[in-house]
Parts: structure tokens; sequence; C-alpha cells
């Protein structure tokens, strides 16, 4: 089904005459095949709403009173300029059969965006804001310098790496290092001291799915430390988040979801030598969620698990080797009690996922977090860090 066909569809729907099962359902699928099919959809509905007002009334004529003047000055038409517009010969016929955009649109020297926005702005209906990641950094600093070769753990930097960088949106404090060594700054695209056997050579990060459509990124990526070990965190801006995601002891307030998202790539696949690579929300010491490349999973695929004074719990680990490039999206619903965790790895980004589909699901004990933290003992690839209130705001589309 093409969009003419699709929107034909929903304005007969709206002048009530009868869809058949079948063009509900292709209807249905249009609208999830993309995120813009949505807002299409959205903004045609309150059109059609508009006219369907303005012809019963009569009034969208030539006047001169406050909604033309408004529609022409948001259009930008001067005053005394004469619209000619085609009248129905009847109000009860449907709008689709009487009216076409091109009409209202001055033979279609206006873009419709442009006017769609302006009636809903006339009728006083705010449409709702495209979902936005409420914190994200996508890694947008200048390169560090690696010294060759870009594997070897004896020349890995100890200092500078991303201590004080303050990019991104909804953080209270730039990132910190503290580990004996640093994460850096890599630019994919000028990296020139690759290992024969590193699998992140081939392109820089990024996630495409089964149907093209391609994950927001900007910026170059994080690369953790080769060898001990690399400890670099930031705290969040608790205040970004609506109330209903936090409490005096962070955020995490029970009945709140939380979505984040992260890229990333390891070296290799193996977790021999304790080799690891995680982003870890709230405290091992007390209780928190782990998500990466971990030690506790011998086949060294990307891994979740809980922390739970002092212990790693309910580990849970998938089929997709830590060494491939992977788009890790979470979905935390805080609950009374253990919280559930659910983990999707390279999502369809045409909607939000179900949970049959997910990739992994586990059980995490009650914990509260205030920031993020990204822990490794082997260098993996990290980028477009994002938490957000729902999927599409952690999973952007180009």
């Amino acid at each position: 089904m093409n969009e003419q066909e699709a929107l034909e569809l929903i304005d007969a729907h709206l002048d009530d005459d009868h869809l058949t099962d079948q063009q509900v359902e292709e209807l249905s699928v249009w609208l999830r095949e993309n995120p813009q099919h949505a807002e299409h959809a959205f903004f045609r509905i309150f059109l059609h709403s508009f006219l369907r007002r303005r012809l019963k009334a009569q009034r969208l004529t030539t006047q001169t009173d406050c909604t033309d003047l408004a529609l022409r000055g948001a259009i930008g038409i001067d005053a005394s300029t004469e619209l000619h517009v085609s009248q129905p010969t009847a109000v009860s016929v449907p709008i689709r059969r009487t009216f076409r955009l091109r009409q209202i649109l001055l033979g279609g020297a206006i873009s419709i965006s442009t006017v769609l926005l302006a009636l809903l702005s006339m009728i006083f209906f705010n449409a709702p804001p495209q979902a936005k990641a409420i914190a994200c950094d996508g890694f947008d600093y200048p390169a560090t310098s690696i010294p060759a070769p870009a594997i070897d753990s004896q020349t890995w930097p100890k200092r500078g790496g991303t201590q004080g960088l303050n990019g991104g949106t909804g953080w209270a404090e730039p990132w910190q290092e503290s580990g004996s060594k640093v994460s850096v700054i890599i630019d994919h695209a000028r990296e020139m001291n690759w290992d024969p056997k590193d699998m992140r050579k081939f392109k820089p990060l990024g996630h495409t799915d089964a149907q093209g459509r391609v994950l927001q990124s900007t910026g170059l990526q994080l690369r953790t430390a080769m060898g001990l070990r690399s400890v670099t965190s930031r705290k969040l801006d608790l205040s970004s988040f609506p109330n209903s995601m936090r409490d005096e002891a962070g955020l995490g307030r029970d009945g709140a979801v939380i979505w984040f998202s992260f890229l990333a790539q390891s070296f290799n696949t193996t977790s021999e030598n304790s080799r690891f690579t995680y982003l870890q929300l709230g405290s091992r010491d007390v209780s928190g969620f782990r998500i990466g490349k971990l030690s506790a999973a011998p086949s060294g695929n990307w891994t979740a698990m809980g922390l739970m004074t002092g212990g790693q719990v309910n580990l849970r680990s998938s089929s997709v080797p830590s060494a491939e490039m992977a788009f890790l999206v979470t979905r935390l619903e805080f609950r009374e009690g253990p919280e559930d965790a659910v983990v999707w790895i390279n999502p369809s980004l045409a909607a939000e996922p179900k949970l049959a589909d997910a990739t992994l699901r586990l059980s995490v004990p009650d914990f509260r977090f205030d920031g993020i933290s990204i822990n490794a003992n082997y260098s993996t690839d990290i980028d477009e860090i994002r938490f957000g209130q729902s999927f599409r705001a952690v999973a952007p589309v180009k």
C-alpha cells in the first residue's frame, strides 16, 4: 500500500465509510512500517477534522476573519491576496471527494507541511513532540591519539581519555576516569593501528535494521582500555527526568519504565583471562544491573545480569558474539521488589519491539541509580548511549 492509498482509507474511515477487514489490516501494516507514516496519519486526521468544521460553517472563503488572517500569516501570504478555493456542492459529501490539498495550497506553491502546522495551530492543538532521549551522548569529541599498536596494553594511556568531556544532554557532570587506565575517543576513519584480528576495523558502530532503517548517530565512539583497567563514569541530571521516574534514592521509582540503549563491539568474543566490558547502573555493593561483555559468561557473548550485595545474579547470555556489532536496547520496569529487565539486540527500528521477541529477560534486584559507569578489562567500542521514556526516544531513526 502506498501513502496516497493509506491516507484515502483514513479519510474514508473519518467519513464513516465502511472499511473491509483486509483494508484495516493493510492500513495497520502501513502504519507500522515507518514511524513517519504514523506522523502523516496524525496530521491527516486533524486536517480532515479542521476542513470538515470549516465546510460546515461555510467559512472557507476569501473573507479576512481572524482565522483566515492567521492562516495567511502562518504561511506567508499577504492579507490582500485572494484565495481561490473550490466550494463543494454539498457539505455532506465526504471531504476526500470534494477537496484536495492543492486547492488550499494555491496550486502547490506552499508546502503541505507548512499548512498542516498552521491549521493545527489555529485549532489550538499541539502535536506531541517527537520522542527524544532525556539523556544521551554520541561521543562527539576530538579523537584521542593512541600509540601503536592499538591493542598494546603496556602503552595504553593512563591519563586524559574522556576525563572532563562534557558533551551530550541530560548529564549533571562531565565524564570521569577512575581506573588505572582510561577510555579514549576513536575516529574510525583515521584509525591506522588495527590489529589483523580486530573485528572492529571493518566499519564504525551503527545499526541498520532488516528493512533498511538506520539508527541516528553522530560523532566518534568511545573505546575502553586494553588490559587492567578503565572505569569511565558519569552522573545523570536527575532533574531532567520526570518525577514519575525518580524518588529520593534516585532513578527507578516503583511504577516507572526507563529505556536505555547503546551501540557496542569488542575486539573479539573470547572471555578468557577475565576479559570484560560492561555498562552498569546501580551498585554491586547494594544492587544494580549490568549489560555487555561479562567475564561470568563463558561464551563471551552479549550478556545481562543483576547485582546484589557483592554478588552477580540471574545471568542471561545471548547467542550474539561480543565481537559482532550490536545495538542493545533495554527496558527496565521498576516494581515493588525485583525489577523486570528486557533486552533486545539489533531490533527492528519500525516500532517498539514486542516482549515476545526479546533477546534476554531477567529479574533484577530492587535498585536505584543516578548515573552510568563503563567498566572494562578489554578493549570494546561504545557509542550512542541514550536514556528515555520510550523505545523511540532511545532508537531514533535517521
